[in-house]
């Protein structure tokens, strides 16, 4: 028998155990499933491996006893990685449906592996397939390095023409993920344990990469800015493995700045109300998986006004009053066009180091009075103006902070 055909008959039959690779229950070549994580860009590639390598054949394909599953199978020709020259690589990607059941797969695998019986009756049965005696066939003692959520390698070397043939095994687990990357050797060298490590350690790396949240594009804010209209928030494009998504729309006082969430908006839509005037409108959309989580904030709206023919400021109100507790401010008007017919008053507390400011409960008449609850704030006032046409709004210049 020759070489290439051995190497394949020991990869065949590994895969035909169906304890280290679902393959054996595989059928048809198949696209990726809708929300299955991109198994192509989590499996080994080129880059893994040294110059000299090729990727001999890339597939999904349907197994039902998984959601999703990928197989790539690099030839290497004796390529050197590391200490070990290898002939070929097989790896292998299967998503179940949790990651409590592919943690239950990945512990029953490890069971079968490390029981005596199981490998004794599969060296009788690979050295059957290979025209060989029991004696011919070593598996060796499975070893559990600590890569990713689980990992077990074992090592198994078939003697044919007197040339021995090895393999090494890698069997591992990311969350709900399964992978498997099976080295084998050039006829007649060793394959080291430290190299099937280290690239299972690299497949760990490019299946976790392909789980955990990442923000390819930040989110985006559509709508008409005035007062009553609603903004959607599309949540910007996101990579990653079962994904969930929260909003949280918060009112800056300019662009990017002194931004404040606003309670109890936390849907992809908001509907703007006169206390929005004068402010620029964000969203921050929080991805969330079992992995972990990331945040993702638009850039900022231009600034809400009041609707054609409304009332717009010319100068904004200024605060009049000493800074000191218990004295009280008074807020101008500021300046308008469109004749206003009426003035409604919100004052707002800000921080001194960000800008952030919160409405004052109750604060809504020309005066306000400072309190020790001001204390180390900025005070604002926001003049809202209204007539036949509707409203438009402008925000006063900080106070110093409040003693």
């Amino acid at each position: 028998m020759g070489h290439r055909r051995l190497a394949i008959l020991v990869l065949a039959t590994v895969l035909a155990a169906g304890v280290l690779s679902v393959s054996a229950g595989a059928s048809g070549s198949a696209g990726r499933p809708a929300g299955s994580p991109d198994l192509a860009a989590m499996s080994l590639a080129l880059e893994d491996f040294p110059t000299g390598a090729r990727i001999a054949r890339q597939r999904y394909y349907r197994n039902a006893d998984f959601f999703a599953s990928y197989e790539r199978e690099f030839s290497l020709g004796g390529t050197q990685v590391g200490r070990s020259s290898l002939f070929y690589v097989f790896t292998g990607l299967d998503v179940d449906t949790t990651a409590a059941r592919a943690k239950a797969t990945f512990a029953e695998a490890a069971r079968v592996l490390k029981s005596r019986r199981f490998r004794a009756r599969f060296g009788e049965a690979l050295a059957r397939e290979a025209g060989v005696s029991a004696k011919s066939v070593v598996i060796g003692q499975p070893r559990t390095p600590k890569i990713g959520d689980g990992a077990l390698t074992l090592s198994l070397r078939l003697k044919q023409q007197g040339i021995w043939l090895q393999m090494m095994l890698s069997f591992v687990r990311v969350d709900r993920v399964l992978g498997s990357v099976v080295l084998l050797g050039l006829p007649g060298t060793k394959v080291y344990s430290a190299d099937a490590d280290r690239l299972a350690r690299t497949a760990v790396d490019r299946m976790r990469s392909g789980l955990v949240v990442a923000v390819a594009a930040p989110p985006v804010v559509s709508g008409v800015l005035n007062p009553g209209q609603t903004l959607s928030a599309a949540q910007g494009r996101w990579t990653g493995d079962q994904v969930t998504f929260s909003y949280q729309w918060e009112r800056c006082n300019d662009v990017d700045t002194g931004c404040t969430p606003l309670t109890g908006a936390t849907s992809s839509t908001y509907a703007l109300t006169p206390g929005d005037l004068a402010s620029t409108m964000r969203v921050t959309v929080t991805g969330r998986n079992r992995l972990g989580t990331v945040t993702a904030t638009s850039a900022s709206t231009g600034f809400v006004a009041g609707p054609p023919g409304a009332p717009a400021a010319t100068a904004a109100p200024v605060l009049d009053g000493v800074m000191s507790p218990g004295a009280t401010l008074t807020a101008t008007t500021g300046t308008w066009t469109g004749n206003p017919v009426s003035f409604v008053y919100q004052w707002r507390r800000c921080s001194a180091t960000t800008g952030a400011c919160v409405d004052v409960a109750g604060a809504t008449e020309p005066t306000y009075t400072l309190s020790a609850a001001d204390s180390g704030s900025l005070i604002r006032v926001l003049v809202v103006a209204t007539n036949a046409s509707g409203s438009g709004g402008a925000l006063s210049p900080p106070s110093a902070p409040a003693p």
